[in-house]
């Protein structure tokens, strides 16, 4: 009897796998939603009580599907984004061998505000550009990303093409590498209208919210971000260390 018992722990472990599997390789969701779990039964020739702890052993361990209803949901892996590293979106997507894509939404010159003032360590009502822009990766749109650059910005940017990939390719074109310091603000939020416009998700989808200030070298102010992202599109990496102990 205990040697059965084992014998079906590891079967569902193993209908699992090969769930994972084809879900990798696209050939088992139709519109991200599974078959149902007697269809699967079938498909795997076990029991439907097996294909169930299956399920939720992926559900609870991979966090690649959830329940709605009587059906099981597929969601896309996420990608990690080290935010101990400094980089732009661009450059983080391929990094990651990914192809990074975007477009201007609007660009408009003005005055700063408090808020942004403060983030960019300029004095009030100093010029800036306001950005926002739809970022994509492969094709799919993950991040509206609203930007506020100071003045000595403005003529590099404003020249930026609508449907450039990466605005930082442009600027380290012209002034070479300038991102040198970040400071992160990480926060969950719903999205606005223009959000859910511009994603294509609906007004209760989540979204992972990251305030960036950011600045060069010689200790200018760069940016000042507001990065809302697909929480089903990006996790976040913080690494850590503890300085040594010292004995007295």
């Amino acid at each position: 009897m205990p040697a059965r018992s084992t014998n079906t722990r590891k079967l569902h472990l193993a209908v699992a796998e090969k769930i994972l599997a084809e879900l990798e390789s696209g050939l088992l969701a139709s519109d991200d939603v599974l078959p149902s779990e007697s269809a699967l039964a079938a498909r795997y020739r076990v029991a439907r009580g097996t294909v169930h702890r299956a399920l939720e052993h992926i559900a609870t361990t991979h966090h690649r599907l959830s329940r709605r209803g009587a059906r099981w949901i597929m969601h896309p892996t996420t990608l990690a984004q080290d935010v101990t590293q400094l980089r732009s979106f661009g450059q983080w997507a391929k990094a990651i061998g990914h192809r990074p894509g975007g477009r201007t939404v609007s660009s408009v010159e003005g005055r700063s505000t408090e808020e942004e003032a403060h983030a960019l360590g300029i004095g009030l009502h100093r010029p800036v550009l306001r950005i926002t822009r739809l970022q994509s990766l492969d094709g799919a749109p993950v991040m509206v990303k609203r930007t506020t650059f100071p003045q000595w910005l403005i003529p590099t940017i404003a020249r930026v093409p609508p449907d450039a990939s990466s605005i930082m390719e442009v600027v380290e074109h012209v002034h070479g590498p300038q991102l040198a310091h970040g400071e992160h603000v990480i926060s969950a939020v719903l999205p606005d209208t223009e959000d859910a416009r511009l994603l294509g998700v609906p007004r209760s989808t989540p979204l992972l919210r990251i305030q960036r200030t950011a600045r060069t070298f010689d200790g200018r102010p760069f940016e000042y971000s507001d990065d809302r992202y697909l929480s089903t599109a990006t996790s976040l990496s913080i690494v850590n260390s503890a300085r040594q102990p010292t004995r007295s």
